[in-house]
């Protein structure tokens, strides 16, 4: 046992010298050799009183250790959102109800978030360049967030992009993680529609650092690459970061609005090569989200556990005793004031007696 102080050791300290002079001036005028026969019984009870106050205020407390069962997936989420996502052709597009294919991506994440509530996500945002935007967290309020402020890459920033782009990344967090945790489940899921406008950047700089998505496939345990866009593709509109509808972006060779394809053999061919399903999503018959999220981590979700520490404090014994010396203390004060009303009624009395026989 210890004791951690309820409000911190100033304040216990200082009633501990406030109740000691209470009890200094209560035993002047209680244990005084004149003093009530009861009047030392009322004293005693009422240091008991004060000590089992102090007592309660310095916090007899035993620490506890709790092993509590938490989720060892983590989920690692790559999201293109170049501009080519912007393309409307999801759901049929806007003339049809739909939208675009960004729409679709937050439905899906939204799935994703809510098949897995105890798993860590992290997010890695993939446009001109790849950024880690959320790192592992618990926090599902952070990922619905991020899944809400979901937007295009602002167009006139666009320098071309493809899956490579967020190869070296996904490798370094991926390898990271397993070093720091190797029990643990990594799920990946790629949301993108593969097409590359780079002209080979990325797969440039993915073999320079010497990853390849055949490499990932070790530390990979689950999860889906989900392609957005129709095979006849559809046409985007420019963002410049205000929410404003712009004009659709222009195919700079011909001047119309530029139509984007997603590249499904490319999508296909990572999935493959990180051993995991490839689904394709238009928004139009597409299999339930059940299709991706379905992952046999039951396992893993039930072997993970967290070590808690915090103190248990024994306070209430001590407050039964304070509450029967309070309710023995306030039968004292009664009967004492109805002894006093016993010896002042003659007096009282006698006086009124004289002003009732006094001259008129």
């Amino acid at each position: 046992m210890r004791l951690v102080p309820l409000f911190g050791w100033p304040l216990t300290l200082a009633v501990v010298l406030v109740v000691v002079a209470a009890l200094a001036v209560s035993a002047r005028w209680l244990l005084r050799p004149a003093g009530d026969p009861g009047a030392r019984t009322a004293w005693w009870r009422r240091v008991a009183l004060g000590a089992v106050m102090v007592l309660i205020l310095a916090g007899p407390s035993l620490p506890v250790t709790e092993a509590v069962a938490v989720s060892n997936v983590e989920i690692y989420l790559v999201v293109d959102r170049t501009g080519s996502m912007a393309a409307e052709d999801w759901a049929g597009g806007p003339d049809a109800g739909g939208g675009t294919r960004l729409d679709g991506v937050r439905g899906d994440l939204a799935a994703i978030r809510d098949a897995y509530p105890d798993a860590r996500f992290s997010i890695i945002a993939l446009d001109s360049a790849a950024a880690r935007e959320l790192p592992l967290t618990r926090d599902t309020d952070a990922v619905s967030s991020w899944i809400g402020a979901l937007q295009q890459e602002v167009t006139d920033r666009s320098k071309g992009s493809s899956l490579e782009r967020a190869l070296p990344l996904l490798a370094q967090v991926l390898t990271t993680a397993a070093e720091a945790a190797s029990e643990n489940a990594r799920l990946v899921y790629i949301l993108s529609d593969g097409e590359a406008t780079d002209d080979g950047a990325g797969a440039d700089a993915a073999a320079a650092a010497g990853v390849s998505w055949e490499q990932l496939a070790a530390v990979v345990d689950g999860g889906a690459v989900l392609g957005y866009g129709t095979e006849s593709g559809g046409s985007m509109r420019a963002f410049d970061g205000s929410g404003a509808e712009a004009d659709y972006i222009a195919d700079p060779d011909t001047g119309e609005p530029a139509v984007s394809v997603p590249d499904t053999a490319e999508l296909q061919a990572v999935a493959d090569a990180l051993g995991i399903a490839y689904l394709q999503r238009t928004g139009t018959d597409d299999q339930p989200t059940t299709a991706f999220t379905d992952q046999n981590v039951d396992q893993v979700l039930s072997d993970g556990r967290e070590r808690k520490r915090h103190t248990r404090y024994l306070t209430w014994p001590l407050g039964l005793v304070a509450a029967g010396l309070l309710i023995w203390e306030g039968a004292a004060l009664i009967r004492a004031d109805r002894a006093v009303r016993e010896l002042t009624r003659p007096a009282v009395a006698a006086r009124a007696g004289n002003q009732a026989g006094g001259p008129i």
